[in-house]
């Protein structure tokens, strides 16, 4: 996995290849900080330069919460407003406009769409537009969310970011891991990102734990 505009057409089994390194290769990163505030659940980071991109992933045991509510926000569906990313909209604050297009179903019992979302980070930022292609693979009790950049359009300016998100789930605890690379485009230099990845990540553990027991939370009925 690169940080670098892919082809909507990539083919799925390469980009849950690529995830499946990522994510097994990051017992060998270097320990970043733990994180536990506003929250009972301890999250620990960790970071690696693989291929010249700078990596960043936060790891999470979540115990005692509602897991059918947290899979449902973490996973989606595969209808317009009830997908992954639109369920991110509503915990991610950053994130002004969603837009969902193009979802694809296949054999395996996951599916794929493209995003055009618009994040807001406030004065002195410029707006930044991201163009992603996302795939989901879904099995017994195990799901994966891999995003990656494509070519799209531009309002404010362009950034682009890899994320492999990962949930596994056991009675009443899931392991919750997500690695990325990203850089936010524009005067912003990469230093700046690498200092503020690995909390940008982290909070949204506890972002999400209270959205998934808010009124705001997406019930799919269907």
């Amino acid at each position: 996995m690169q940080l670098k505009e892919y082809s909507v057409d990539t083919p799925r089994q390469t980009l849950l290849e690529g995830s499946e390194k990522v994510l097994k290769s990051i017992s060998n990163w270097t320990p970043g900080k733990v994180y536990h505030k506003d929250t009972k659940h301890v999250t620990r980071t960790f970071h690696d330069t693989i291929d010249g991109d700078y990596w960043c992933a936060r790891q999470s045991v979540l115990k005692d919460i509602p897991i059918d509510k947290f899979k449902s926000a973490i996973i989606g569906t595969t209808e317009v407003g009830f997908t992954h990313s639109d369920h991110e909209l509503l915990y991610v604050h950053e994130i002004e406009s969603m837009q969902v297009r193009n979802i694809n179903k296949y054999e395996d019992n996951g599916w794929s769409y493209t995003i055009h979302a618009q994040y807001e980070f406030g004065f002195p930022l410029n707006k930044r537009s991201f163009n992603e292609l996302v795939h989901v693979f879904v099995s017994n009790d195990r799901a994966l969310v891999v995003s990656v950049p494509i070519e799209g359009g531009i309002e404010g300016v362009l950034g682009t970011y890899v994320s492999v998100e990962q949930i596994k789930w056991n009675g009443n605890s899931v392991d919750w891991t997500v690695a990325t690379t990203s850089s936010a485009g524009g005067n912003i230099p990469d230093w700046v990102t690498k200092l503020s990845i690995g909390g940008a990540i982290a909070k949204d553990v506890p972002n999400v734990l209270a959205y998934i027991e808010s009124e705001r939370f997406l019930v799919h009925v269907g």
